[in-house]
């Protein structure tokens, strides 16, 4: 019987041989991305200094033989081994995954699943909100920077917008990147979820100009079709109203659907910003409250409510969104200060 000596040298040898049969393949990549200018990956030392478990010898032979994108799918592989077999904390998870990014930056698999195990699991591993904030700007920072190695495809643009979107309930940044997304071949369904920000927040015209866009795309989208009537019949009056500054009876319009439906959304989200737009924050904040207390899914609510809060000089919920929001706003005034 063989022995593990003799298997492992076997294994060794083995492997030379299809990096050295992979040389060609990679020395034509390597032509490819220079020609369509690419920047340069990470340098090898820097990733070398992470003091990683999964960091075996043969991983790190292919990443010093100039085999970074067999190095990247090797590392990648024994991730997924650690997480399905439970070893290691989601943090080791997380140390492995940004290495893969160093290592290979135009694959965008690794750039979605560490976004998404910041944004998602490590969010909920925590019950402070401040630090669930923190887990959302990881989540923010990954995709920008995968977006910054990949700008000319749309799925890191649509896996932020849909961060935004589904996590931090801003539905104006979601709308941003989504839209950034479109300029590339992509999923049909994006501009509809632009569109249902848009009701969201509320942005009656915003809304209806997305939905006729997904309607003159593909007239059979029954979903962009009956969007577009309930605006028009149901929000659009109470839409002009306000723009007119009757803001009693763009009240009263709303009103009238609350009555048949108390708890709709977009009707309280509709009704809040009236009051809102007519610079009577306390109201706006009740609308707002009222719209958060009746579903425990409206997070968007919960951030208005802070917001507006803040504004009134009001004791401020701690709101993973809004605490996210403000860490992103300081992050923002600092590197203004900075460059000034």
């Amino acid at each position: 019987m063989m022995s593990e000596r003799v298997k492992r040298i076997l294994a060794v040898v083995v492997l030379a041989g299809l990096l050295v049969g992979l040389q060609p393949l990679y020395g034509s990549l390597t032509t490819e991305r220079l020609v369509r200018g690419y920047a340069r990956p990470t340098q090898v030392t820097k990733i070398l200094q992470y003091d990683a478990p999964a960091m075996t010898g043969v991983i790190v032979g292919a990443m010093l033989g100039g085999f970074r994108e067999v190095a990247a799918s090797m590392l990648w592989m024994k991730t997924h081994s650690m997480w399905h077999k439970g070893e290691g904390t989601y943090w080791d998870s997380l140390y492995l995954m940004r290495m893969t990014t160093l290592l290979d930056p135009h694959w965008l698999e690794p750039w979605r699943i560490t976004a998404w195990h910041c944004a998602y699991n490590l969010y909920v591993e925590t019950d402070d909100p401040a630090e669930q904030a923190r887990m959302l700007q990881l989540g923010v920072d990954v995709l920008k920077e995968g977006i910054s190695w990949n700008p000319d495809r749309y799925d890191l643009y649509f896996e932020l917008g849909w961060t935004y979107f589904d996590k931090i309930r801003d539905y104006d940044e979601a709308a941003r990147w989504l839209g950034a997304a479109t300029q590339f071949e992509h999923p049909e369904y994006i501009e509809r979820l632009i569109a249902h920000g848009y009701e969201r927040i509320p942005n009656m015209p915003e809304a209806l100009r997305w939905y006729d866009y997904c309607l003159k795309r593909r007239p059979s989208d029954g979903t962009a079709k009956g969007a577009t009537i309930t605006i028009r019949e149901r929000y659009l009056p109470a839409w002009r109203l306000m723009e007119q500054g009757r803001y009693d009876e763009a009240i009263d319009a709303v009103d009238e659907y609350l009555v048949i439906a108390p708890t709709n959304t977009l009707a309280l989200h509709m009704k809040a910003h009236i009051y809102e737009e007519a610079g009577n924050l306390p109201e706006a904040r009740k609308q707002w409250l009222i719209a958060a207390e009746s579903s425990a899914l409206n997070h968007y609510a919960r951030f208005k409510v802070a917001e507006i809060s803040q504004k009134l000089g009001m004791a401020v919920p701690e709101t993973p969104s809004f605490l996210y929001k403000e860490q992103e706003t300081q992050r923002q005034m600092a590197v203004q200060r900075d460059t000034d």
